[in-house]
C-alpha cells in the first residue's frame, strides 16, 4: 500500500482488495476440511449497516435467511441477494435452524447483546455490530457465554483490520513517541432531533419486536430506523456510535484490551428541542493507573494541527511527541499525522495482529477457530468506556471505578444502572 499521510488520503476500498491469506488447515491439509466448505450465514437486522455486511458476507459465503422487525427491509434484502433467502420476524426461528452455522447481528445497540447470547447458546458463530452491549452486565454476559461455549465471535470495530491504523498502531505501540501519558478524541457533537407525536406503528413494522429488551414505549417515528442512536435507551449518541470505534483502538494503543479506567468525569450540554435526548456537547475524561494515562472525549474538539478540518480523530501524546490519525474504520479519507506515514516496525519490535479484512478475519477464524483480530473481551471494554462516560454525564459527577471488579466504588445509586433489567423474554 502506498503512504498516506494528513497529504493523502485511504483509496475507498483498499483493504476489502486484499487478499485472504487462510493457514494451511483450512487450504485441506492433513484432514482438515478444504477451501469449498461453506459457512451458512443468517442475518438478523438488515437495514443500513446490516445490509452491507450482509452482501460482504455474501460474496464468500451464503447468506440463507434474514430477519428484520420490519418486512419491507426484510423484502428489500433478500432481493439483493442471488441465492434464495427465506424471510422471519421473530430471529429464534432463525436460530432454531440447524443448516446455519454463524449469524450477522446487525440491529439497534440495545439489541445487540440478547441476540448474541442467544445465538451463541443455540451453537453459532457470530459477527455483531459495536457496541457489543447497552450495560455492563450485558458485556460480561456475552463474555462469559462465549467462553462457556467457545464460540467464535466478532465484533465489527474495524478500526483494527485498517491496514494504515496497523501503521500507525504499530508506531504507537512500538514507543515511538515514547510511554503515552495522554490521549485525546475529538468528534463533531450530537445532533438536535424533530418533534414529531406518539402514532401507531406502520403496518410493516413490528414495534414490540423492534423494541425488544428496551423499556416499551409508544410508537415514535424519530424512533427509528437509522436515527435510533441519537437515545440513550437505543444508541448513546456519538460516544457509543464512533466512540465504540474510537475508544476500541484506544485500548489497542495503551495495550490495555482487558482494563478500564478508575475513574471517569463528564460534562454535557443538553437538547434544547426535539425528541433526541443525547447531550449536543459532551466532554469526558477517564483516569487510568499503573500507569497513568488520562483520555479525553471533547465533542466538538480541536483536531491537532490548524487546519486540519477534519471532523474526528484521536490525538498520542508521549513522553517524546505526539501522533496522531483521523478516521477510525475501513473508509475513505482517512489519514495518519506525517511523523507516522512511512513507518514500519523493524523485525524483533512488536508485531500486531494483522488483518487483512476485517469480516473476512471472522470467516477464516470460524474454520481456524482462532480468535479473530476484534473478539469480545476488548469489544466489551470498549464499550464500557462509552457506557461509562454516558452514566457520568446522566448522574452529574465523578465517579471511581474498580475495572477489575467493574463496579462503581461506594456508590449504590451508580452500580444500578451497570445492568437493566430487559422486558419480558429479552434479558441477559
Amino acid at each position: 500500500m502506498s503512504n498516506i499521510s494528513r497529504r493523502g488520503f485511504l483509496a475507498a476500498g483498499a483493504a476489502a482488495a486484499a487478499p485472504l491469506i487462510l493457514p494451511s488447515r483450512v487450504l485441506g491439509l492433513g484432514g482438515e476440511p478444504g477451501p469449498n466448505e461453506q459457512i451458512v450465514l443468517g442475518c438478523i437486522g438488515v437495514g443500513g449497516m446490516g445490509n452491507m455486511v450482509m452482501r460482504s458476507m455474501n460474496r464468500w459465503h451464503p447468506v440463507a435467511a434474514v430477519c428484520e422487525a420490519d418486512t419491507q427491509r426484510a423484502e428489500a434484502a433478500a432481493g439483493l441477494l442471488d441465492n434464495d433467502v427465506d424471510r422471519y420476524g421473530d430471529y429464534r426461528r432463525l436460530l432454531d435452524r440447524q443448516d446455519i452455522d454463524a449469524v450477522i447481528i446487525a440491529t439497534p445497540d440495545h439489541w445487540h447483546a440478547v441476540q448474541t447470547l442467544h445465538a451463541v447458546e443455540a451453537g453459532k458463530d457470530v459477527y455483531v455490530e459495536k457496541p457489543l452491549g447497552n450495560t455492563i452486565e450485558e458485556g460480561k454476559a456475552v463474555l462469559d457465554a462465549v467462553h462457556r461455549h467457545g464460540a467464535i465471535v466478532q465484533v465489527g470495530n474495524q478500526g483494527r483490520s485498517n491496514e494504515l491504523f496497523h501503521r500507525f498502531y504499530s508506531f504507537i505501540r512500538n514507543g515511538e513517541i515514547g510511554s503515552i501519558k495522554r490521549v485525546d478524541n475529538w468528534h463533531y457533537p450530537n445532533p438536535e432531533g424533530p418533534s414529531p407525536p406518539d402514532q401507531a406503528p406502520p403496518d410493516h413494522l413490528d414495534w414490540d419486536m423492534w423494541l425488544g429488551p428496551a423499556r416499551w414505549r409508544p410508537y415514535n417515528p424519530a424512533y427509528c430506523h437509522s436515527t435510533f442512536r441519537w437515545f440513550m435507551f437505543s444508541g448513546g449518541g456519538n460516544i457509543r456510535d464512533r466512540g465504540a470505534h474510537m475508544l476500541s483502538l484506544v485500548l489497542w494503543a495503551l495495550d490495555r484490551d482487558n482494563d478500564g479506567p478508575v475513574k471517569v468525569t463528564a460534562t454535557g450540554t443538553p437538547a434544547t428541542r426535539g425528541n433526541y435526548d443525547n447531550p449536543i456537547e459532551m466532554d469526558v475524561t477517564w483516569e487510568f493507573t499503573d500507569p497513568e494515562v488520562t483520555v479525553t472525549w471533547r465533542q466538538p474538539g480541536d483536531p491537532p494541527e490548524d487546519g486540519l478540518d477534519i471532523g474526528y480523530g484521536i490525538a498520542y501524546h508521549g513522553e517524546g511527541g505526539s501522533a496522531y490519525h483521523w478516521g477510525t474504520a475501513d473508509e475513505p479519507g482517512c489519514g495518519v499525522s506525517d511523523n507516522v506515514a512511512d513507518y514500519e516496525p523493524s523485525a524483533d519490535g512488536v508485531q500486531l495482529y494483522r488483518s487483512a479484512h476485517h469480516h473476512q478475519n471472522w470467516l477464516e477464524c470460524i474454520k481456524t477457530r482462532e480468535q479473530p483480530i476484534m473478539p469480545v473481551g476488548p469489544a466489551h471494554r470498549a464499550a464500557s468506556m462509552c457506557i461509562l462516560g454516558n452514566l457520568a454525564y446522566l448522574l452529574g459527577r465523578p465517579l471511581e471505578y474498580d475495572p477489575r471488579a467493574e463496579r462503581f466504588i461506594n456508590d449504590g445509586q451508580a452500580n444500578l444502572l451497570l445492568r437493566s433489567p430487559g422486558r419480558g423474554p429479552w434479558h441477559v
